[in-house]
């Protein structure tokens, strides 16, 4: 039965399996483009919560606090921490990859740290901790592009 030929031109036709993938439609474009942009604010956001979180834990356990701030920050932890938490996993979800979601989060924890560091505690970052965000900024717009399209492969060389 292998070797028999399919009835009724039911061959398979090499034309019908192109090299390169399907297009999707526009309306699918355009939501796909959407669920990436939520996935990089959530990202975004649990960044934000997490430095927030570290601030207030550096407020609660200060040296030289008083008990109201102690318990202030605590609660503001626990909140900021949660809140972080739940923007993280909706950015993993809407992220294309975890790893992309991962180096988002990590970046603007990075970034707003420095931020709070300064207005809260005066603390300066060096010129050589700016060149290291600056490189992760670098792998992060490489990593949010879109890919390229497939290259159509080199005729081989006949015989």
């Amino acid at each position: 039965m292998a070797g028999r030929p399919l009835p009724g031109g039911g061959g398979v036709c090499a034309a019908a399996y192109p090299n390169t993938s399907a297009g999707f439609p526009p309306h699918l474009q355009a939501g796909a483009m959407r669920r990436r942009f939520w996935g990089v604010f959530n990202c975004l956001c649990a960044g934000a919560f997490g430095a927030l979180a570290a601030a207030s834990a550096k407020l609660a356990f200060g040296r030289e606090v008083n008990v109201g701030f102690c318990v202030l920050g605590i609660i503001m932890m626990a909140t900021t921490n949660s809140l972080m938490w739940t923007f993280f996993s909706r950015g993993l979800s809407l992220s294309m990859s975890s790893a992309i979601a991962s180096v988002t989060v990590t970046f603007s924890n990075i970034l707003n740290s420095a931020f709070l560091g300064f207005v809260l505690y005066g603390e300066c970052q060096e010129v050589l901790w700016w060149g290291g965000v600056f490189l992760i900024l670098c792998g992060l717009t490489l990593i949010h592009r879109e890919l390229p399209p497939p290259r159509k492969p080199l005729p081989h060389k006949q015989r």
